[in-house]
């Protein structure tokens, strides 16, 4: 019951980066059955290695992050475990099912803007990308995304995604844009010369649609938000009709078990990155994930290997 002395102090309505965000969200909960594992791998001596490589390629003019290399890190566990590179379409009422796995990996990255709110950008083909391109495209990235008018490129990234939805026959979408129509809150597209201008603008310099709706898995970096966070991840939403989705927190230091070199065991402080790995059970077992889990256990337990990238 609501209590009549209380007093709100501010009332804010969802703008369209916040109901796409909801619309999204809550329709990933209602209908994704997510699996959610923990994975807390020792990185002491990957993150060394890190800082040599930073150190490097940085004094070339190639600006090399910790977030830039986990990107390239979890691409080589996908190309691994090629099933999470994939959609799900999935029919409850008849209980029919497929999967589309993909030979490109477009990575799904969400960005804090200037302003507060978030989108998610998309890295299309980083299979392909070296570290220096990844890190390269993450610079180029932030210049289209500060020419981009985010709403408008939101509006017709709605306009798209109810157009495929009808195309697929979902006539549920209706009830969608009649909705959008009747409401006294409705979000109109950019209109006459301010419309007409923010268009000249090229579009390999600003995002267009495709850039938030092309994605094949979601990396979620909180760790790059507030290194100083103790705490992880425990479930993440997925994001349909995607089936796999990474959640990386920051790095910590905990006391652990390691080998030393002459193979004995010692108790010291390690570096740990807490990471949840969350999946569509329609889609996907367990068992999927366990090659990605094995690369990445190779890679942390031979770091060298990121000097090559």
């Amino acid at each position: 019951m609501k209590e009549k002395n209380i007093k709100s102090a501010k009332s804010q309505r969802f703008g369209l980066q916040r109901r796409v965000v909801s619309h999204m969200t809550s329709t990933s909960w209602k209908n994704i059955p997510h699996v959610s594992y923990i994975y807390e791998p020792d990185i002491t001596d990957f993150f060394r290695e890190f800082s040599k490589l930073a150190k490097d390629k940085n004094s070339k003019g190639h600006k090399i992050t910790f977030n830039t290399l986990m990107i390239k890190v979890l691409i080589e566990g996908l190309l691994a475990a090629p099933a999470l590179n994939a959609h799900i379409k999935y029919n409850h009422k008849k209980s029919e099912g497929s999967t589309e796995i993909f030979e490109k990996i477009n990575v799904s990255i969400p960005w804090l803007l200037s302003d507060g709110k978030m989108i998610t950008p998309v890295m299309p083909n980083a299979d392909k990308m070296s570290l220096e391109d990844i890190a390269d495209y993450v610079i180029k990235l932030s210049k289209r995304i500060e020419n981009t008018n985010v709403d408008e490129m939101l509006y017709k990234a709605v306009i798209a995604d109810t157009i495929n939805e009808l195309k697929k026959l979902n006539f549920g979408v209706i009830r969608r844009i009649i909705a959008s129509k009747v409401t006294r809150y409705r979000i109109k597209g950019l209109q006459g010369k301010e419309k007409e201008e923010y268009y000249k603008i090229p579009e390999n310099e600003r995002l267009i649609e495709e850039d938030i709706m092309s994605g094949t898995v979601t990396v979620s970096n909180i760790g790059s938000l507030y290194k100083e966070q103790r705490g992880f991840f425990a479930l993440l939403e997925i994001i349909p009709p995607q089936v796999f989705a990474v959640g990386l927190g920051s790095v910590q230091e905990r006391p652990g078990v390691y080998i030393k070199e002459n193979k004995t065991k010692e108790i010291g402080i390690r570096k740990i990155l807490p990471m949840c790995l969350a999946f569509d059970h329609r889609a996907v077992d367990f068992s999927s994930i366990i090659p990605f889990l094995k690369r990445l256990d190779e890679i942390f337990a031979n770091p060298e290997v990121i000097h090559h990238w």
